[in-house]
Order: C-alpha cells, then sequence, then structure tokens
C-alpha cells in the first residue's frame, strides 16, 4: 500500500511506520513463543504463516482462492500434526 503512494509523503510514511510495527510484534511474539514452546513445536507451526498469507490475501487483497492453495494448506497442516504429535 505504501509503494502507490508518493514517496514520503503521509500515507507513505503512515503505512510504512504500520509495516514496522507488525514486524515489531511479530519479533516480540515470536520471541515469547521460542521461550514458551519447544523448539519442534515452534519451528513446525512456523509453516502455518503460508496459510495466515492466504487468509489475508483472500480477505484483504481479494486473492481467488484455487483448489491448489486449498490443497497445499491441508499438506501443510498435515505436515504441522505429523512433526509435533506425540506417538508413545
Amino acid at each position: 500500500m505504501a509503494s502507490k503512494e508518493v514517496f514520503l509523503s503521509w500515507a507513505f510514511i503512515l503505512y510504512y511506520g504500520l509495516f514496522l510495527l507488525i514486524l515489531f510484534v511479530y519479533a516480540i511474539l515470536w520471541q515469547q513463543i521460542l521461550k514458551r514452546f519447544p523448539l519442534t513445536v515452534a519451528f513446525a507451526n512456523k509453516a502455518i504463516t503460508i496459510l495466515w498469507g492466504i487468509v489475508w490475501g483472500y480477505l484483504f487483497f481479494g486473492e481467488a482462492l484455487r483448489w491448489g492453495m486449498l490443497l497445499g494448506s491441508v499438506i501443510i497442516v498435515s505436515g504441522i500434526y505429523l512433526v509435533v504429535s506425540d506417538d508413545k
């Protein structure tokens, strides 16, 4: 969104600032996740960001959902479950 604005305009600075704020919050949350969960669980679930990308793309940018995307999501979630589940 910032790229559509004039460089260093108020709108550009606002969008860019929002982007930096989101990155800051993400970094803090990721550090807290690493503190509280085993590394295998934390890093296995990091792949879930692909799913969030699909959701945000659909909701905010009007991207079309395709069967390949949905199938890929199912494969990712299945892989996370297999890595994190405890088979005892």
